[in-house]
């Protein structure tokens, strides 16, 4: 298991666990794509992830993260929220002060209505319940993928 996959299991497993009847928490494969889509592809580029068989098809998550740029999703996550106007919410998470919270209808806005669509459908939940649950966690996972206060290196990105 990487430590993206420790990350998101442990915010996730703390905030929504497992879901009522046993299964594995959808915001799990969700907090991933966002995550792992391509810097190149943006976060439209989850397309495939979300339809396609899921985040296995490329070797795994070092094939997803793996890329020119850095941070790979992370950078393409925080170019999507400063675009829309909410790059102190997720640069927050990032630096080492306190997390600022991102409301749901903000987070809707940042993430566009295409993303949060793919979301919805690939994980069989309403698109304010999606919205709401991500906006709860995901600073948190953010916040532990960046413990230095910064954004990764490409060597720690690698470690991922």
């Amino acid at each position: 298991m990487g430590l993206l996959d420790s990350i998101i299991g442990s915010v996730v497993g703390g905030n929504a666990g497992q879901q009522q009847g046993g299964g594995a928490n959808p915001l799990v494969g969700v907090l991933m794509s966002l995550l792992a889509a391509r810097a190149g592809g943006g976060l439209g580029g989850m397309a495939g992830n979300a339809s396609g068989g899921g985040l296995s098809g490329q070797g795994g998550l070092g094939g997803l993260l793996g890329g020119s740029s850095g941070a790979g999703g992370l950078g393409a996550l925080v170019e999507q929220f400063t675009q829309a106007g909410h790059g102190g919410a997720i640069n927050s998470w990032i630096g080492s002060g306190q997390n600022q919270p991102i409301a749901p209808h903000d987070l809707g806005a940042a993430l566009g209505p295409e993303t949060v669509g793919q979301l919805s459908q690939q994980t069989g939940m309403g698109s304010s319940d999606l919205l709401s649950q991500l906006s709860r966690l995901l600073p948190g996972v953010v916040d532990q993928l960046t413990p230095q206060g910064r954004m990764p290196t490409e060597q720690e990105h690698a470690n991922w």
